[in-house]
């Protein structure tokens, strides 16, 4: 399909406008959003803490500042980055992203709500890498369908 001038410049406008809202957005929505994010760098970019960037198809969270280098890409530097982890901000969300294994430094935060094993569960404590269900689990995570 070809776009006429105006239209590709509507579109561009259009997208522009939505990147300068990615910052803002939810886990769950930046996770399928991940154009609306920069592509990480490794040529001295300075990162901020809570920036996220797309590396090799996955969406990352800057977890400390720093000026990036070509040997600490995201998917090799987990003392820099975390993986984006999509989860619901509210027990009564409709479209409740599945709970996946969290990394040490990319937990759950109390509230987020995920699917697991056939029912919905929220998280009862911040940076929560248990899986939900799990035996001793019952003081970190609630189901709540």
């Amino acid at each position: 399909m070809a776009f006429t001038a105006e239209e590709e410049a509507a579109l561009r406008g259009i997208i522009a406008i939505y990147k300068t809202q990615a910052p803002s957005l939810s886990d769950d929505v930046a996770e399928i959003s991940p154009a609306l994010y920069d592509q990480w760098t490794g040529d001295g970019h300075y990162y901020t803490a809570g920036e996220r960037v797309e590396h090799g198809g996955t969406l990352y969270v800057c977890l400390q500042p720093h000026t990036s280098q070509a040997d600490w890409a995201p998917s090799a530097a987990p003392s820099l980055w975390a993986r984006n982890l999509a989860a619901a901000d509210s027990p009564g969300a409709t479209d409740v992203p599945a709970w996946e294994q969290p990394d040490a430094t990319n937990g759950y935060p109390t509230g987020a709500v995920v699917t697991h094993g056939g029912s919905k569960w929220q998280s009862l404590v911040d940076n929560n890498v248990w899986e939900p269900g799990a035996a001793g689990t019952e003081t970190l995570w609630q189901v709540v369908d």
